[in-house]
């Protein structure tokens, strides 16, 4: 038996001596691509000891007054022999009780990402707070910069998507070219925020860690969220705080030992109001012997002296962290926002944040008030007082906040990993790593587990697949979108589906996303959205996920408010993105691109899900349950990418139940048929830039179990930094301008380029025949910690 100990926030919980406990692996459910990927175990029993008691602050008993909420996840941690097997959270389930004796507790375990879904919970886009990095002051001129300037990498941009209809080249009054009398203002645009920025910004509101080459790769950096939650734009100010200072204790209050500051934090700007016996709130009374009833908490918050009465603004109420409600109110006002009993769960503390739709300056004061009716000799309302005040002024500052989509952080953070088909697990406490299920497959080092394997009984199946597999975006109210729908027999334009002649049923992936097709005039390089139905009115796009390409040469015209400017250039926005001279799309299915008028192969199914499947439905697979025993070194180390081998045959890791006290793994395992970087087979997408000198970075992944990567080339002026790496990253490949010839096949001397030769690890530089191209080869060699090498190479195709 092995020694399993089990922590919770840093202490050692006491085990029963014959208690098993069974942890269940699953990354990504082969069979079923869309499922969150975890860890989790089946309930298990720990003793009701002092320790544990401790730990669990006598959950037993209700009437002792805890410290913790037991309906949140606590952090843990689980070792066998004193090495980590997985970081994740322990939930409290049920108590056992035993002759009037607390006897045991059943307690559950969950890995990281289980966890992380509990750290988003329901908080939407909107409470992601730390987005106001993004704050910037708003002009038509830096309207202007976010729509053309493709030099700077704004997170914040303004794609032309407007709400009615315009032409161009027409003559009428809606024509946006520079012949025509129409435009697009600067401020009917609504904004578009980038998906990284998103993310960057949930790590610092939730203090998590999100490590991938992926994050920094342009097909995610160049992915945008559309913002739109009206029908049309109105410009607001950034949300600012309400400060609470000046802080006054009423002079009649019957509680004559509490203070304002007992309510108010001043360094965080807060108020916060707790269940309060009335005994403790009114003191004073309480030896008089009377009763108490309707015991209650208000809080106003009053405006007053507003410099322009006609201007409206926004007070919103934090609960928590959280939005709960916003007012809108024009000129002095005295707003009653929060109205609470004073129910035994109470705890809630309180901000006040203000915007408003242009310049203005108030005061304000929050006042809250503690009251309840007390009945002695006679009936009386006592109450008491604590008031904060302060004078607010806004600032031309335009937030990103203030026109999210009403979309809940989970969703959001699913559907992205959906679209692009990431997988996410956690490498140590509240750190995970996102990356590509492909990558992280490619990853997985090679492990012969045949000497631990219950060869006597292996269980063959069937792999029991679907007999239709679709990925779909959300239907769009879009006029052009639904003609699309009506040429092509009701399939939303994006969508793909397969159909196969198997027994199974239906498997569908929904992103939570809108596909909003783009209009691009006749003869122009000009392509703009318009947010209209079939009716041709205006509508609310569900969140749309878009590209935005590189600076296109277009000319239209953009109204700045005072002046009307003749525009030559633009960032396209849509499903589109150049990388070098390589198209790729956010369309699941190669569609005509509405920009550049042809389908584009390199769709998401392409590029992140079609050699997934390949190998699930490949007709030689079989689904196969085997029994080990595995030593710890293979329990705590085996990753669920590594493919194992099982005497000539090699498989991945579908699901491990794995008892820790015994070490008996039950794997379900899918035959492999797929690449490996541990064993050379890999060959990445070739990167195609042009001809001129510049500098890429190219993501190195690191195998499992690899310590280091020295990446090498043998073609002139080619630098490489750094070269050395000892943990997944990037490196600078620097490229001289390209002159070569279209004369040579290769340097070396063959004539032709074979499978063979072009797959094998050379150190040569190859050009194409018949064309000036060149082919620049580097070789990455891994050393992994037990001294071996394995080696991989990278094609770079660069532009004649």
């Amino acid at each position: 038996m092995r020694g399993v100990s089990v922590y919770i926030e840093g202490v050692k919980l006491d085990l029963f001596d014959d208690e098993q406990i069974n942890v269940t692996s699953i990354q990504q459910n082969v069979q079923d691509i869309s499922k969150v990927f975890t860890d989790f175990s089946q309930s298990f029993t720990v003793p009701s000891t002092p320790n544990n008691n401790q730990v669990f602050e006598h959950f037993y008993q209700n009437d002792v007054n805890a410290t913790i909420d037991f309906n949140v996840r606590r952090e843990a941690l689980i070792e066998i022999d004193l090495t980590t097997f997985r970081r994740g959270k322990i939930s409290l389930e049920k108590t056992e009780v035993k002759n009037n004796e607390p006897y045991s507790y059943q307690i559950t375990f969950y890995g990281d990402v289980a966890s992380l879904k509990d750290t988003f919970g329901e908080s939407k886009l909107v409470d992601i707070t730390t987005l106001n990095t993004t704050d910037f002051n708003y002009s038509s001129a830096t309207v202007s910069q976010r729509i053309t300037d493709d030099a700077t990498e704004y997170p914040i941009r303004f794609p032309l998507i407007v709400g009615r209809n315009v032409t161009y080249g027409d003559g009428a009054s809606t024509d946006i070219s520079h012949t025509g009398s129409g435009s697009i203002a600067y401020n009917e645009l609504f904004p578009a925020i980038a998906v990284y920025q998103i993310f960057n910004a949930l790590q610092t509101h939730y203090n998590i860690t999100f490590n991938g080459g992926f994050l920094n790769n342009k097909r995610f950096r160049r992915a945008f969220l559309y913002c739109q939650n009206a029908e049309t734009f109105t410009y607001t100010t950034a949300s600012q705080i309400a400060q609470q200072d000046n802080l006054v204790t009423g002079a009649n209050n019957t509680n004559t030992v509490a203070e304002a500051s007992h309510f108010f934090d001043q360094a965080n700007h807060t108020l916060t109001i707790s269940n309060t016996t009335p005994s403790v709130m009114f003191p004073s009374l309480t030896p008089s012997g009377g009763t108490f009833s309707n015991a209650t908490h208000r809080i106003s918050f009053a405006v007053t002296n507003v410099s322009d009465a006609t201007l409206g603004y926004y007070i919103d109420v934090y609960l928590n962290g959280e939005l709960s409600q916003s007012f809108f109110r024009v000129g002095n006002h005295n707003i009653q926002v929060v109205n609470v009993n004073n129910d035994a769960i109470l705890t809630n503390q309180y901000s006040f944040y203000v915007r408003a739709l242009g310049a203005l300056t108030f005061n304000y004061e929050v006042t809250y008030l503690q009251s309840a009716v007390y009945v002695s000799t006679g009936v009386q309302l006592v109450a008491n007082t604590y008031s904060s005040s302060d004078t607010f002024s806004t600032t031309a500052t335009f937030s990103v906040l203030n026109y999210l989509p009403d979309m809940k952080i989970v969703d959001f953070f699913k559907g992205i990993l959906q679209m692009f088909n990431l997988t996410c697990y956690g490498t140590e406490k509240d750190v995970y790593q996102i990356e590509p299920l492909d990558d992280w497959y490619q990853k997985g080092a090679i492990v012969d587990i045949t000497e631990y394997t219950d060869i006597k009984s292996i269980k063959i199946d069937r792999v029991k697949l679907y007999k239709n597999i679709s990925f779909n975006y959300q239907e769009s109210e879009c006029a052009t979108n639904e003609a699309f729908r009506e040429l092509s027999n009701g399939r939303e334009y994006g969508n793909v589906s397969s159909k196969f002649d198997y027994d199974g049923g239906e498997y569908k992936i929904d992103l939570p996303f809108e596909n909003m097709m783009m209009h691009k005039f006749t003869d122009t390089d000009l392509q703009v959205g318009k947010r209209l139905n079939t009716d041709i009115e205006t509508y609310i796009p569900q969140p749309m996920v878009m590209y935005s390409y590189d600076t296109t040469s277009a000319q239209w015209r953009f109204d700045e408010g005072a002046s009307v400017t003749n525009m030559s250039t633009y960032i396209p926005f849509g499903q589109d993105l150049q990388l070098g001279t390589t198209d790729f799309t956010l369309n699941f299915n190669a569609d005509n691109s509405t920009l550049l008028l042809r389908p584009i192969p390199n769709t998401l199914y392409a590029i992140y899900y079609a050699q997934y499947l390949s190998n699930l439905y490949n007709l030689k697979n079989r689904r196969t349950n085997v029994k080990t025993n595995l030593p710890i070194s293979l329990l705590t180390g085996l990753q669920l990418n590594d493919r194992v081998i099982i005497r000539d045959k090699r498989y991945m890791i579908e699901s491990m139940k794995s008892n820790l006290n015994t070490g008996d793994v039950d794997l379900v395992l899918i035959n492999d048929f797929r690449e490996l970087i541990a064993d050379g087979g890999v060959i990445p997408e070739i990167i195609v830039p042009d001809n001129n000198a510049q500098c890429l970075n190219i993501d190195i992944l690191f195998p499992n179990d690899a310590v280091s990567a020295t990446v090498t080339t043998t073609t002139a002026g080619v630098t490489i930094t750094p070269s050395t790496l000892t943990s997944e990253g990037r490196t600078e490949v620097c490229l001289p301008v390209n002159t070569a010839t279209d004369l040579i096949v290769t340097e070396d001397g063959t004539d032709n380029i074979t499978d063979e030769n072009a797959g094998s690890i050379a150190t040569k530089q190859l050009r194409t025949e018949g064309a000036s191209d060149t082919v620049i080869i580097l070789l990455i060699t891994y050393t992994f910690s037990n001294g071996t090498t394995a080696a991989n190479q990278i094609f770079i195709q660069q532009e004649g």
